[in-house]
C-alpha cells in the first residue's frame, strides 16, 4: 500500500477543513451571521486576518501530508503566527469571550503541535527509512548470502531487493543495531553490500531482518543494474493489494477498541 498512514492524513484533513470552522466559531463570537461574516473577512483592513486565519491551516494540512524533515519544521514555524496573532487580539480587546475562545484555540492547537512533537511520529518524518509509502519497487530474489553483523557471521537468504534495501532471512538473532556486509552470487556475478538492519520480525523460528543499504556511488549503479536484469526477468513483486485492514473504518475501530493507531505505525509496512 502505498497511501500514507491514516492519522497523518486525518490531521491533515482537519487542517484543510479548519478555515470553516473558525468561520463559523468567530461568526458566532462577533455575534452576525456567517454570510456578514464573510463580507467583513474579505474586507481589504481584515487581509492579514483572512490569510492567518483561512490560508495557514490550509498550508499546515498540505505540510503535514508531505511528510518530510523539512515539512515538519515549517509546519512548527508557521504555527506560530496564528498562536501570535489571536495573543494580540486578544490584548487588544480583553473580553471574557475572547479570552474563553483564546484559550479553547491555545488548546487544541497545542495538542495538535504536541502530538507533533511525540518520538513516533517526529521519527517518520525525520528518517525516510520509515516512509514505507515511499518505498522503491521490490524484487525477488531468494538468494543464498554470507553475512557479518558486528563481530558475528551468519548464512541466510535475501529474499526481496530494492535499490535502497533488501530483507534478510536467517537463523541468526540480531537487533537493530550495527553495520552488516553481506556477500552473494547472481548470475555468476559476486556482490559485496553493506548496510544497517532497521527493522526485524520473527516467523516460526526464522528471523527476518530489512536492510537500509549503504552505499557508494559505484556501488548504486551496480545495485541499479542488478535490478535491471531482475526487471527484465519478469521479478517485480507487486503492491499488496488492499484488504479490510487498510480502510478508514477499520483504523477507526482499531483506534476506539484497541488503542491503537494514534501514532503511525511503521513497522513491516512497505516490506
Amino acid at each position: 500500500m502505498k497511501r500514507k498512514p491514516w492519522p497523518l492524513i486525518v490531521l491533515a484533513l482537519l487542517h484543510f477543513f479548519a478555515p470553516l470552522g473558525n468561520i463559523v466559531a468567530n461568526s458566532i463570537l462577533a455575534k452576525v451571521t456567517i454570510e456578514t461574516y464573510i463580507k467583513a473577512l474579505f474586507h481589504p483592513d481584515e487581509l492579514v486576518r483572512t490569510f492567518i486565519f483561512l490560508c495557514i491551516p490550509i498550508l499546515g494540512g498540505i505540510l503535514i501530508y508531505i511528510c518530510k524533515k523539512w515539512s515538519y519544521y515549517l509546519y512548527l514555524l508557521v504555527m506560530v503566527f496564528p498562536f501570535s496573532y489571536s495573543y494580540l487580539s486578544w490584548q487588544s480587546q480583553p473580553t471574557i469571550e475572547l479570552g474563553i475562545y483564546l484559550i479553547a484555540f491555545y488548546l487544541i492547537n497545542l495538542l495538535v503541535v504536541g502530538y507533533f512533537i511525540l518520538p513516533q511520529v517526529r521519527q517518520v518524518y525525520f528518517d525516510p527509512r520509515l516512509r514505507w509509502w515511499e518505498t522503491k519497487p521490490r524484487f525477488k530474489a531468494d538468494f543464498e548470502t554470507e553475512f557479518t553483523w558486528v563481530d558475528q557471521k551468519g548464512r541466510g537468504e535475501i529474499k526481496n531487493l530494492s535499490e535502497g534495501g533488501l530483507l534478510i532471512e536467517t537463523d541468526l538473532k540480531m537487533n537493530t543495531m550495527g553495520r552488516i556486509d553481506i556477500d552473494f552470487k547472481y548470475k555468476e556475478q559476486n556482490y559485496a553490500l553493506k548496510g544497517e538492519i532497521v527493522y526485524s520480525k520473527n516467523s516460526n523460528g526464522r528471523f527476518g531482518y530489512g536492510v537500509s543499504l549503504l552505499t557508494s556511488e559505484e556501488e548504486r549503479q551496480t545495485v541499479k543494474r542488478l535490478i535491471s536484469v531482475m526487471s527484465e526477468q519478469g521479478l517485480l513483486i507487486t503492491g499488496r493489494a488492499p484488504t479490510q485492514e487498510d480502510t478508514f473504518s477499520y483504523w477507526v475501530k482499531r483506534l476506539l477498541t484497541q488503542r491503537k493507531g494514534w501514532v503511525p505505525e511503521t513497522n513491516n509496512k512497505g516490506r
